[in-house]
């Protein structure tokens, strides 16, 4: 019984006698299967990638968690990093301080958050030495300076060029009195992505706290990097909990968590709507198995007076019209991982050719297309595509199953 169903279905689906309208409305479902399986596959993996590069990049550079004064600044931090940094959970631990300036190359004028380092410590802490772009990280001297690449491509700077820095010098009571000058010299660029290489400077902790007039063995703050991103605001909490000093937790959730919220909302939104185009694709089958039944009553008839079953009757046309669904979520399969393999190379083929990058590195953090296929994707993506398209067929399979063939072959 299973090979006349295989058969019949086989015989329906490749017919010359289907009317044209029957075989286009087939043929959409299959197009729009195929279309939303091959978009969601895309979109999903382009959703992997910029999670990955935010991973990868962005929080391989920016500390995880922070522990920043409230009022006075953090003193004898040299005996405070071992003991914190040496916290289960954290990998590494380094000073920090912070100040807003200005910088200035002949005309032109850059406001910048100038973030003073301890180089080998901060090293360890971010991976910004791999984003080198041209110069030197093995030292950094009192007069020099690391700037972002969108700092320096504003300033029209280059390693070596000088470069004048603006301080502001406030009151005790808060208000603008004037500004201290320093001429720095560039010994390197950075380029990490986004908003980082223009608004960032490193200067060395200790010139920087010179600047500033700030006094010996003191900073802003300790930052801290963890094996587990995730855990940050815990490792925050528990990091606060052993300090001494009255101080700010802080962890990147604050700082770059509305990129990471950003991208697993427009995923399931994208998921979502996606999800809908497959189904709206899989009720096409509906109606062609409608118009299908209503065709073929007079065969139905026959084959009910021969002694065929309505269960396999029903089977049947319910494999009928999964075969449009199963075609199309293969193709669209196919084409979806095809389209994830190679979206940054025809992402960087448009770039070119327009001249132009679609992302604005002043805005987002990467100016490229990433993409990460996952295989779970793609599976979850096939099954609910071939649920959908099964489900379809139910209505129209059970409707053919019951074909009064009296009324039927009574009217011929």
């Amino acid at each position: 019984m299973n090979a006349l169903v295989c058969q019949l279905a086989r015989r329906y689906r490749n017919t010359r006698h289907t009317s044209g309208f029957i075989r286009f409305i087939s043929a959409s479902s299959t197009w729009g299967i195929g279309l939303g399986v091959a978009i969601l596959i895309l979109a999903l993996s382009v959703m992997n990638g910029f999670e990955q590069a935010l991973k990868q990049r962005l929080l391989a550079v920016i500390p995880h968690v922070e522990l920043e004064s409230v009022e006075n600044n953090l003193q004898q931090w040299q005996s405070k990093l071992p003991r914190l940094s040496a916290v289960k959970g954290v990998i590494a631990g380094a000073p920090y301080i912070k100040a807003n300036g200005m910088l200035r190359a002949g005309s032109q004028i850059k406001a910048v958050q100038l973030r003073g380092i301890d180089l080998q410590l901060e090293q360890q802490l971010s991976d910004f030495a791999t984003y080198l772009q041209s110069g030197s990280l093995e030292t950094l001297a009192a007069e020099q300076v690391v700037l972002g690449s969108g700092i320096a491509a504003a300033l029209g700077l280059r390693v070596g060029d000088n470069v004048q820095l603006m301080l502001p010098r406030f009151t005790d009571d808060g208000r603008l009195a004037s500004y201290s000058n320093r001429v720095l010299s560039v010994s390197a660029i950075i380029g990490v992505g986004g908003q980082l290489d223009y608004s960032q400077a490193w200067l060395g902790l200790d010139a920087l706290a010179d600047f500033l007039a700030m006094p010996e063995d003191t900073v802003h703050g300790l930052a801290f990097r963890l094996d587990d991103i995730f855990a940050a605001p815990a490792m925050a909490r528990q990091l606060g909990q052993l300090s001494d000093d009255y101080v700010y937790l802080l962890d990147w959730f604050r700082s770059q968590g509305h990129v990471y919220q950003d991208i697993q909302m427009v995923r399931a939104i994208l998921y979502l709507v996606l999800s809908l185009v497959i189904a709206v694709a899989c009720f096409n089958i509906v109606a062609t198995l409608v118009m299908a039944v209503r065709e073929k009553e007079s065969d139905i008839a026959i084959l009910l007076t021969m002694g065929m079953r309505p269960a396999a009757l029903i089977k049947t046309f319910m494999l009928l019209g999964w075969l449009n669904g199963l075609v199309g979520t293969l193709g669209g399969a196919v084409v979806g991982v095809l389209l994830a393999h190679y979206i940054e190379p025809i992402f960087a083929f448009v770039t070119s050719t327009l001249g132009k990058s679609l992302l604005d590195p002043s805005i987002y953090f990467i100016d490229y297309v990433p993409s990460l296929l996952l295989w779970q994707d793609v599976v979850v993506t096939v099954l609910l595509a071939l649920g959908l398209s099964l489900l379809s067929t139910l209505y129209p399979a059970f409707r053919a199953s019951r074909v009064q063939p009296a009324n039927v072959l009574g009217q011929r």
